[in-house]
């Protein structure tokens, strides 16, 4: 009998040795590894960013294009602004601008229009693109309502926000063109929607610009997908507008014609026929 008590107190402690050893291989290989990925330290913060202004745009410009929305907000801004760039125009096109708000609404382009130069050709290149700055600083400003060309630009050089407008484009298109707002679409918009780059698609206007039917695509979103009934009063409101617009040119022209009439009937009126009939004599 002792010794089979004898026996499993052996077992048992060499579990617990075994148990132990484990442990301490584990905690060994921790402070092994630990140092190997910052990210897992307790007290690890994320790298604060240096000032744009402390950054040469050359390494900005590196540091943009190998970030996925604010490398192809770049291409774009090349390919739009190449006469504006160059020197051909000093005119900032709808295109260049465009291109400039994407690539500016991005945290890499934004660090773009502060970074210090370190060439000439870069200072001329800043100098040549400042017809843009004050339309596209105002438009990518946060409280700003712009319109909607300029608003999907922005949506798009974000990748998360570009990708929920791809998949909003695709499952709506029967809701575009007055049909119903389906389950999957109105699932598309709501993420779309809950992207921070997409802040100014809810409160655009549109202007005409668009490659796509805004008005038609804003309305039908509105009714069929959020229910919200079409503003009869403002449209009346309009026509009354018109109308009361309409009566007024037409006082207008009746006093001018009165006025006209009241003068050929006053002794002014008198000389202006006798000098009439003069040229006829």
């Amino acid at each position: 009998m002792l010794v089979t008590y004898l026996i499993l107190c052996v077992i048992y402690a060499s579990r617990d040795t075994s148990a132990d050893r484990s442990k301490s291989g584990h905690r060994r290989q921790e402070r092994i590894f630990r140092p190997l990925v910052p990210q897992l330290l307790p007290n690890y913060t994320t790298p604060s960013l240096p000032l744009a202004s402390e950054v040469t745009c050359n390494y900005a410009s590196l540091a943009c294009t190998y970030r996925a929305g604010c490398g192809s907000a770049l291409k774009q801004y090349m390919v739009m602004c190449e006469d504006l760039v160059q020197g051909l125009t000093t005119m900032c096109s709808m295109g260049c601008r465009h291109a400039l708000i994407a690539l500016i609404s991005t945290q890499e382009g934004e660090r773009l229009m502060q970074c210090t130069c370190d060439d000439d050709s870069c200072l001329l290149q800043k100098s040549r693109v400042e017809p843009c700055r004050s339309e596209v600083t105002w438009n990518t400003a946060p409280d700003t309502i712009v319109s909607c060309s300029a608003a999907t630009w922005i949506c798009m050089a974000d990748p998360l926000c570009s990708t929920a407008l791809n998949y909003y484009n695709k499952n709506c298109q029967a809701m575009f063109k007055g049909g119903k707002c389906s389950k999957r679409c109105k699932n598309s918009l709501d993420i779309l929607m809950r992207q921070e780059s997409a802040g100014k698609l809810a409160t655009c206007f549109c202007d005409g610009t668009e490659d796509f039917k805004c008005k038609e695509i804003r309305e039908n979103t509105d009714s069929l997908c959020f229910e919200k009934e079409k503003d009869v009063n403002n449209t009346i409101g309009e026509e009354e507008l018109n109308e009361s617009k309409g009566i007024m040119n037409t006082s207008s022209l009746l006093v001018v014609i009165s006025l006209i009439c009241s003068v050929l009937n006053t002794s002014l009126g008198e000389s202006v026929r006798t000098l009439f009939e003069d040229f006829r004599l």
